[in-house]
C-alpha cells in the first residue's frame, strides 16, 4: 500500500529502514522541539512531525512546516495534535505490549534528512521478543502486516486536539535584520512565556505568538523587552556566526589532511613568523602545505595533505637552541668592539645569540635553518681568528730568524698583535716603516 508524504510524493507503507529505537536515540532537547507538533494522515492512521507556524484567521487552518522540508503547508486544526510524552528507558524496559494491544510503530524513509513517523497498528501476537503488526489500509487488501522490534513500538496516543489562540506582535521594520539574525533565541523565549509555538511570519512583518490566553499575556510583556534586546543579541550572533564559519573551515580543512601542533615561548614568535610574515609564507609554499596558524599564545598549527608535509612544515618553523663551545679569548671576538660583531652576526642569522661568561658558551636561539647559518658564520668567524693569529705568529717567527740573519726586511717588517675591526671584528697590526731594531733605524 502507498501513501502520499506531506511533500506529495507516495512512500510504501512500511519503508524498508527502521530509525534509531526511541529508547536508545538521543531526543532533542525540549526547546528544540518547542512548536513541534504531529500531524496526522488519516487515510493511514500516520503522524508526521511538523512546525506549527500559523493560524489563519479563520481558526481552522494552521500553517506548519514538515521536518526535513523546506517549504510550507496549511492543513486542517483538527488533524494536529501534541507531541505524545516520550518514555524513559525505565518506562521503555517494562513496557510490555500484548496480543491485541493498540500501538504505534515508528519507520522513517531512507535518506540523511529522513524523518521519524508514526504509523497506528494492532499488535497480531508476539514470538521470540518480535511483535506481528496489523496496520489499517485503505488499499484492495484493507490491511498490511509488518515484524517488528519492540523498541520500534509506543502505546497508542490516539487525536488529542489542540486548544490554543494566535497574537501578532509587529515588528518595527528597524529591528527585521536583527530579529533574523537571532530567530534561534525565539524558543526560549517561548518557552518562558509558556507558549506552544513563536515565529516570524512568512512575510517578515509580524511575529506570531500561538498559546493559551495565559502565556499570550505574558508574552506580550517579553517580547517588548526582547525587541529592546535585539540590536545587542544580532551582534553577538554576528560574532559567533563568523566564528562558526571558521571553525567550518578549520574543520573541513581538517577533515582532508593532518594537522601538526606544537607550541614555541610567546617572546619567540616574531623570531618563527619573520619579517612581514616572511619565515610563515616561505612554509605555506611548501608542497602539500595548506595553511599555518600561529596564535597569540606560542600555540603554532600546520594544515597539511600528509603526515610527512606537515613535519617538514614544523622542522622549518621550530625554535631550537644551540650552545657552542668557545675559548676565553674568543669571547671577545664574537662580541667585537661595543657588541658591533655580535649584533653583525645576529642580523645575517635571524638568530638571537648571547654570551654565558660562566660556562664559556655561546648561546643560539632561532629557526633550525636559521641557528645553523648562525653555528656556521660563529665556527667561521672563530677559525679565521684561529688561522690568522697562527700566521702572525709564523710571521713574527720568520721576521726574527731572517733579522738574526741580517736580511733587511725593509716595509716587510711585522710586529705580532691583536685588535677588533669591522666584519669580522678583527684585525692585524701592521708596521709600515722599517723593522724595529733594523740597521739605519
Amino acid at each position: 500500500a502507498l501513501v502520499a508524504t506531506p511533500g506529495g510524493a507516495m512512500m510504501p507503507m512500511a519503508p524498508p529502514v527502521a530509525p534509531v529505537p526511541p529508547s536508545m536515540a538521543v531526543l532533542p532537547s525540549p526547546d528544540e522541539m518547542r512548536g513541534v507538533v504531529e500531524v496526522q494522515e488519516p487515510n493511514d492512521r500516520a503522524y508526521f512531525r511538523a512546525k506549527l507556524l500559523d493560524i489563519d484567521p479563520s481558526g481552522k487552518k494552521c500553517q506548519v512546516r514538515y521536518l526535513g522540508e523546506a517549504e510550507a503547508v496549511w492543513v486542517v486544526l483538527h488533524r494536529l495534535r501534541p507531541l505524545p510524552p516520550p518514555m524513559t528507558p525505565l518506562e521503555m524496559e517494562r513496557y510490555a505490549p500484548r496480543d491485541g494491544d493498540h500501538v504505534e510503530v515508528s519507520f522513517c524513509e531512507e535518506g540523511a534528512d529522513s524523518q521519524e513517523s508514526w504509523w497506528e497498528g494492532t499488535i497480531q501476537r508476539e514470538k521470540g521478543g518480535f511483535y506481528f503488526i496489523t496496520f489499517p489500509d485503505h488499499g484492495e487488501t484493507g490491511q498490511t502486516n509488518e515484524v517488528v522490534e519492540k523498541e520500534r513500538l509506543r502505546p497508542a496516543y490516539g487525536l488529542h486536539p489542540i486548544q490554543f489562540d494566535k497574537r501578532n506582535f509587529p515588528i518595527p521594520p528597524s529591528l527585521a535584520a536583527d530579529l533574523k539574525a537571532t530567530e534561534g533565541s525565539l524558543p526560549k523565549l517561548a518557552k518562558l512565556a509558556n507558549l506552544i509555538a513563536l515565529n516570524i511570519s512568512s512575510d517578515g512583518r509580524n511575529l506570531v505568538a500561538i498559546g493559551a490566553t495565559q502565556a499570550l499575556e505574558m508574552a506580550d510583556a517579553l517580547v517588548d523587552m526582547h525587541f529592546h534586546k535585539v540590536p545587542q543579541l544580532a551582534k553577538v550572533a554576528k560574532q559567533a556566526q563568523a566564528l562558526q564559519g571558521k571553525m567550518h573551515g578549520v574543520q573541513q580543512t581538517l577533515s582532508s589532511g593532518v594537522i601538526e601542533q606544537f607550541r614555541v615561548d610567546g617572546s619567540q614568535i616574531g623570531m618563527l613568523v619573520g619579517v612581514k610574515g616572511s619565515n610563515i609564507k616561505k612554509v605555506q609554499g611548501m608542497p602539500g602545505i595548506k595553511k599555518v596558524d600561529v596564535r597569540q599564545d606560542g600555540m603554532v598549527n600546520v594544515y597539511a595533505d600528509t603526515r610527512e608535509a606537515a613535519l617538514a612544515a614544523r622542522e622549518k618553523l621550530e625554535i631550537v637552541q644551540d650552545r657552542i663551545a668557545v675559548q676565553t679569548n674568543e669571547i671577545g671576538l664574537i662580541i667585537g668592539k661595543g657588541g658591533q660583531q655580535i649584533r653583525e652576526l645576529e642580523q645575517i642569522s635571524s638568530c638571537r645569540i648571547t654570551v654565558e661568561n660562566a660556562t664559556k658558551e655561546i648561546v643560539v636561539i632561532g629557526l633550525r635553518t636559521s641557528v645553523e647559518k648562525a653555528r656556521a658564520l660563529l665556527t667561521y668567524t672563530i677559525e679565521t681568528f684561529k688561522e690568522q693569529r697562527d700566521q702572525e705568529q709564523q710571521i713574527h717567527s720568520l721576521s726574527q730568524e731572517l733579522y738574526q740573519l741580517g736580511v733587511p726586511l725593509g716595509a716587510q717588517s711585522y710586529e705580532q698583535g691583536y685588535g677588533y675591526g669591522p666584519g669580522m671584528g678583527f684585525q692585524g697590526n701592521v708596521n709600515r716603516g722599517r723593522g724595529r731594531g733594523a740597521p739605519g733605524g
